[in-house]
């Protein structure tokens, strides 16, 4: 019997042929992410081109500065979006200084042992809480306990706590991005470990850091629940409805586009409602805007190179 003899491919080709694979699998992977990527793009035009449409015929100067109105319609929302400012700053005070302080101390001073664990643990918890449950909690503590009632105050402590765990998680990744070889060379220098934190890690960390307070202050901006509980649903009219007393009824623009839509006791409460959702947008992305420049030139100024 005549034997068969079985032709090999010769070695080009296979590498030939693998190569094509590869280049095949690159561009279908090139091709998914850029379509991501120009997804996740085409949803945020979409949506703002949405709002526009849908709210920009209420958008008016007396719509921006006026007052609201509860049974009739042409009320503005100028006193909500004081509120949502004055909100927005008290909770960045209060959050920014703990947040970070406890980010570096999980990140540059504690080691591995029970109390870390123990801090990142509570954490951890603490943002698994629904808003409207830290909200509860700050109706029992700051309105009744501490007899408050509905205050701008009450509000931004309650989402401090809300966002705590979130700026902290930001300050540590933020931190850990940092080179080892800054902090060496600091302490080669004999800095000791606060000035290395102080004047080397936390200025090169000053882009990320930014951008954790764009995370932190959309939400605030946006958030409802803990607010309706512990800021009120109302405003004050005349001076009062701009008052800096932190002790003052604060209804935020998005308190007020939920209650408008909810309560619907005004003729007009479609178009108020997509009104306040289109300022609410354009307050959001203009804050998002104005923080990034200042991270920006803040990294510029601290660091003298661009994040």
């Amino acid at each position: 019997m005549a034997s068969v003899v079985m032709a090999r491919p010769a070695p080009g080709a296979l590498s030939s042929d693998r190569a094509r694979s590869r280049r095949i699998v690159d561009r279908i992977a090139t091709i998914a992410l850029w379509s991501a990527a120009t997804t996740v793009v085409a949803l945020l035009l979409l949506f703002i081109a949405y709002l526009f449409v849908q709210g920009y015929s209420s958008i008016s100067w007396h719509f921006l500065t006026g007052y609201p109105k509860s049974a009739e319609a042409g009320g503005g929302v100028g006193p909500q979006i004081f509120n949502s400012f004055y909100i927005l700053i008290l909770t960045l005070i209060f959050t920014l200084p703990i947040a970070v302080s406890a980010g570096v101390f999980l990140q540059e001073y504690a080691g591995p042992g029970r109390f870390r664990d123990l801090v990142q643990f509570s954490a951890e918890s603490l943002a698994t809480v629904p808003s409207i449950v830290m909200g509860l909690f700050g109706l029992i503590v700051f309105v009744q306990l501490f007899h408050w009632h509905f205050t701008a105050l009450g509000g931004a402590l309650t989402l401090t706590l809300l966002n705590l765990p979130a700026m902290m998680r930001v300050t540590q990744e933020s931190l850990a991005g940092v080179p080892s070889t800054y902090r060496e060379a600091s302490m080669g220098l004999g800095a000791t470990k606060w000035q290395t934190v102080l004047r080397a890690i936390l200025p090169s960390a000053i882009g990320p850091l930014t951008t954790g307070v764009v995370l932190v202050s959309g939400r605030i901006f946006g958030e409802t629940a803990a607010l309706i509980f512990t800021a009120g649903s109302s405003v004050s009219y005349g001076a009062s409805a701009y008052d800096f007393n932190p002790f003052h009824t604060a209804e935020t623009l998005a308190v007020h586009l939920y209650s408008t839509q909810r309560e619907a006791l005004v003729p007009d409460a479609t178009q108020i409602a997509n009104g306040s959702a289109l300022v609410l947008l354009v307050m959001v992305l203009v804050f998002n805007v104005v923080a990034r420049v200042v991270g920006r030139q803040l990294t510029v100024r601290l660091t003298g190179k661009a994040s």
